[in-house]
């Protein structure tokens, strides 16, 4: 059976025509950096593909912000995660899935993940509102794997936006911008809006593949490079995957709406009948 979701293989970083198209570099989120990701030229950091080094079983490969293929040790950190999606998880309809392959779209949304720090005047508001127990939790958060216990970041929704409050774990001695150009300071607390996930197709082969680099983590804490067996591997299908799916039901929530419009029209009408 297919995996849902996993890692680019060496061989599809190096065969994709989506990838030669847009290129095997990957950007980085606010949120990757946050939790230790690296970040180099134009925004673009290094992540894992699924497929280890034959001469050294320790060793998993992986894309660095340049493009180029190289290998490390299993237990690095500081490298991204970039996931790759089977596109009948997207369009679980047959017909919807056909017309995305038969049309000239590359790119779709599908799920949202934390990605983008605030402005400072948002992230004081939102500072100021969470001190004072008056922001509103929605039912999900957030899970990190940067080490062998696991962080979770609770989401919060104020005015229609949803957002998490995280603690900056990029490395203390790094001298880093985020995407606002501000300074990335080891410890600061910041705002991170939860966005859409945007996702490279490949259709050729039926997948996915994450236009940014979302969070970061070790491929396994251990030496271990069989990704079948991997930490990488249980942080997707346990953790990721289920996390992406939005907090909110827009579908109930444009009902509700709609149901509350009517209600209101109706009393209207029944008021200004009273008034005849």
């Amino acid at each position: 059976m297919k995996d849902e979701i996993t890692l680019l293989t060496r061989k599809q970083v190096e065969n994709l025509d989506i990838l030669k198209k847009y290129g095997i570099e990957a950007e980085a989120t606010d949120f990757y950096q946050m939790i230790n990701g690296g970040v180099y030229d134009n925004r673009m950091g290094n992540y894992w593909t699924r497929t280890f080094n034959f001469y050294d079983v320790y060793d998993v490969f992986y894309v660095d912000f340049t493009g180029k293929m190289n290998f490390c040790h299993t237990f690095m950190t500081g490298l991204g995660v970039r996931p790759v999606i089977d596109l009948t998880k997207i369009y679980e309809n047959k017909e919807e899935l056909k017309k995305v392959l038969e049309s000239n779209r590359d790119i779709v949304e599908y799920g949202e993940y934390p990605k983008t720090i605030v402005d400072k005047y948002l992230d004081t508001k939102l500072e100021n509102l969470y001190k004072k127990r008056n922001l509103k939790e929605t039912k999900k958060s957030y899970t990190s794997m940067l080490k062998e216990e696991k962080e979770k970041y609770q989401e919060y929704i104020y005015q229609n936006n949803k957002y998490v409050r995280m603690e900056n774990k990029l490395n203390i001695y790094s001298n880093r911008q985020f995407s606002n150009g501000k300074e990335a300071r080891y410890g600061e607390t910041h705002w991170v809006k939860v966005e859409p996930i945007k996702w490279l197709i490949d259709k050729k082969e039926n997948i996915a593949i994450a236009k940014n680099l979302l969070t970061s983590m070790p491929f396994s804490y251990k030496d271990n490079s069989n990704y079948e067996e991997s930490d990488i591997k249980i942080f997707l299908e346990d953790y990721f995957i289920k996390e992406i799916k939005s907090s909110i039901d827009m579908e109930k929530i444009d009902n509700l709406v709609d149901l509350m419009f009517e209600a209101y029209t109706s009393k209207t009408k029944v008021y200004q009948k009273k008034l005849k």
